[in-house]
């Protein structure tokens, strides 16, 4: 029995539960070093560390619950996939936050987790002028190649979901239900659209039905995962302002889009203004602060063999591309490979970061010089 099994066997079982949370877990695990430790651990010495005999039992019998595995395969026959904490496809960025959920249930383009990725946030009582400016805000970071990340809610989350569908950045909604929950219900075709070509993600089991109490613990996934969160409009009690609370307190940028003064759902926004966050006046605003080298030129030239050993199989098929004719476009490298644009999109961006590649001029992509 191979620990990676019973990481994986763990988590799940945590997930599933509702002893173990991982607002309770996260601390202790983290000054253990690795799980591996944590389930190594003595359980009155455990005990004695959460002050509850029952939580250290249920955290060390996790390991051994076959249980979860069964229930996995289930959820996965379903075609939702099941990402757990220490796989290499649950998203890095997230991971790093307070308290990651111990599971993700991902239906739709798992690729799209590679991508960069901002939040854009606001009212469910959004005005005309703050859904257009979701509208506009979205589509252009979805057409630089930037995820944009929202909560699937009625206004601006809405908004922003529906103006990236065509971008090679695309969408990923965030859920306070089971991805497989119709909620809310005026939002099923755009469901459909996400679940085939974006991203559907909920650390709720199938079948959870829309809690007001899961939302704010929601907004700490779309926080955690996004380099950036954008406010659009939000009243002074409004959900999105908790998600820039949570942002902010992740260590990740905040913005927030000015509205009219006589406007109640201009108040949490200014107030952000007022208290520093970034003045957001349309989606250049947000790519010069987070992700500068997005329409930079960069000219090419050759690359070091241990960086181009540590890509990834997809990102190496595009570098040989690239290295072979510059000045590619997202869409010319996606045809001539057979690859999804997301794939494509996510791979350059895996090229970026490794500092190999990339570099925009009107779309267009090449090599780093050294």
């Amino acid at each position: 029995m191979s620990s990676g099994l019973d990481s994986r066997r763990a988590l799940l079982s945590w997930a599933r539960g509702r002893a173990v949370t991982p607002q309770r877990l996260w601390p202790v695990l983290r000054e253990r070093g690795s799980l591996e430790a944590l389930l190594a651990s003595d359980e009155d010495e455990l005990a004695a560390e959460f002050k509850s005999q029952d939580l250290a039992r249920a955290v060390l019998r996790a390991a051994a619950d076959d249980e979860g595995l069964r229930w996995a395969a289930g959820v996965e026959r379903a075609g939702v996939r099941l990402l757990t904490a220490f796989e290499d496809e649950y998203p890095a960025a997230l991971r790093e936050i307070s308290d990651p959920p111990f599971v993700l249930h991902a239906l739709g383009r798992v690729e799209r987790l590679r991508l960069p990725a901002v939040a854009i946030v606001g009212s469910r009582d959004a005005t005309r002028y703050g859904r257009d400016v979701a509208w506009r805000l979205s589509r252009e970071l979805s057409a630089a190649g930037v995820a944009v990340v929202s909560g699937f809610a009625r206004g601006v989350d809405a908004a922003a979901h529906e103006a990236a569908l065509e971008g090679p950045g695309g969408t990923i909604a965030v859920l306070g239900c089971g991805v497989d929950v119709d909620y809310p219900r005026e939002h099923g075709r755009l469901k459909e659209r996400l679940a085939a070509e974006h991203l559907l993600l909920s650390e709720y089991p199938l079948g959870s039905e829309p809690r007001p109490q899961n939302f704010p613990i929601r907004n700490r996934i779309i926080a955690g995962l996004s380099s950036g969160v954008v406010v659009v409009e939000a009243s002074r009690r409004s959900g999105s302002l908790i998600t820039a609370r949570l942002a902010n307190d992740f260590g990740r940028d905040v913005f927030a889009v000015p509205g009219s003064v006589f406007s109640p759902t201009s108040i949490g926004a200014h107030e952000l203004l007022r208290d520093g966050a970034i003045l957001c006046r349309g989606a250049e605003d947000v790519l010069a602060e987070l992700f500068p080298a997005i329409g930079t030129p960069r000219l090419s030239a050759s690359v070091s063999p241990a960086a181009a050993a540590e890509i990834s199989a997809e990102a190496r098929r595009i570098l040989d591309a690239l290295s072979r004719e510059e000045g590619l476009s997202a869409e010319e490298l996606a045809r001539t490979l057979d690859l999804p644009a997301a794939t494509v999109l996510a791979s350059l961006f895996e090229l970026e970061g490794a500092g190999i590649a990339v570099a925009v001029e009107g779309g267009r992509y090449g090599v780093m010089r050294r």
